[in-house]
């Protein structure tokens, strides 16, 4: 396939309209080509010429973007729809629209949500499908060619060779650290074939390592004040937090709980934390560490 530019949100906001009729997964006789030909599915597939294999790249890229989304009604009120959730499977359309209709503090008149809500709610998962194509990256079997150090890319210089310097690299460690074990949380949600005890315990792995994000960051913050240095940005401790991922929010007094069992269990203790840290949040271990791609905000007041 030559590489065009995605197609046109009302095309995409069509094609979606089709594939909540039924709701995940979309199968091979009902999937839109527009969605099975997106650039961003092509580059997901494992072979981009196999149809099948585009079908199964197409599945995994809705419901993780829908997952990603977090928990807001709007959020919520999608995930729904496109029974992107195990509970919602199997459900009629009329169903579904009646539960989303009602998710948090919603409560419409279920034609208002038809004739209003959804098609809002479908033009902006079309705008996430437009814009992760824009962003995609291809696959290919060949490696991309050497190139020097510019740019962005990391490179030590005499001027980074100081203990500011490496405590903030560790942080960034421990945000990717963070990030990757909330996308793990999120495929094994979106795996009908999980059972909740993985769930429960990626979620509790999650509590662990914000629990050393923040503490890392609290050494950097006591040592250089109140804003964490990267190249010329800078960020608040809430936003790095955000920035992995992580949507739960939590109060000083909890943050400061966290650390504090952290530093009486020991970093390296993850199961003797667990231990002491599932009462400190409010919400069951299976609520803990939604992953909200869409509020990566870098200064959160």
């Amino acid at each position: 396939m030559s590489d065009v530019a995605p197609p046109q949100l009302d095309e995409l906001t069509d094609a979606l309209k089709l594939v909540v009729r039924k709701g995940l997964p979309v199968t091979p006789d009902v999937a839109p080509p527009v969605l099975v030909q997106l650039r961003g599915v092509r580059a997901r597939a494992i072979d981009a010429d196999d149809f099948l294999s585009r079908v199964k790249a197409l599945n995994a890229l809705l419901q993780g973007l829908l997952l990603a989304l977090g928990d807001a009604e709007e959020a919520q009120a999608l995930q729904i729809l496109f029974a992107a959730r195990r509970e919602n499977r199997g459900t009629t359309l009329t169903e579904r629209r009646r539960r989303a209709a009602s998710v948090g503090t919603w409560d419409y008149d279920l034609t208002h949500f038809r004739k209003h809500i959804e098609p809002r709610l479908m033009r902006d998962l079309a705008w996430f499908l437009h814009d992760d194509s824009q962003t995609y990256t291809p696959r290919t079997k060949y490696a991309p060619p050497e190139t020097e150090i510019s740019g962005d890319t990391p490179s030590l210089t005499p001027a980074d060779v100081n203990e500011q310097e490496e405590l903030v690299s560790r942080i960034w460690a421990r945000v990717y650290e963070l990030r990757a074990e909330l996308i793990r949380k999120a495929r094994l949600e979106a795996d009908e074939a999980t059972d909740d005890k993985a769930i429960e315990d990626a979620a509790g792995t999650c509590l662990w390592l914000v629990a050393r994000l923040l503490t890392r960051i609290h050494d950097y913050l006591e040592r250089y004040g109140d804003r964490i240095l990267n190249g010329g940005a800078e960020f608040r401790a809430e936003g790095l937090v955000r920035l992995a991922g992580w949507s739960h929010d939590l109060t000083t007094e909890q943050a400061t709980r966290l650390r504090y069992i952290l530093a009486k269990t020991g970093e390296t203790d993850r199961a003797l934390f667990l231990d002491d840290a599932r009462s400190v949040l409010m919400h069951s271990p299976g609520q803990v560490g939604r992953v909200n791609a869409h509020r990566t905000q870098t200064d959160v007041g």
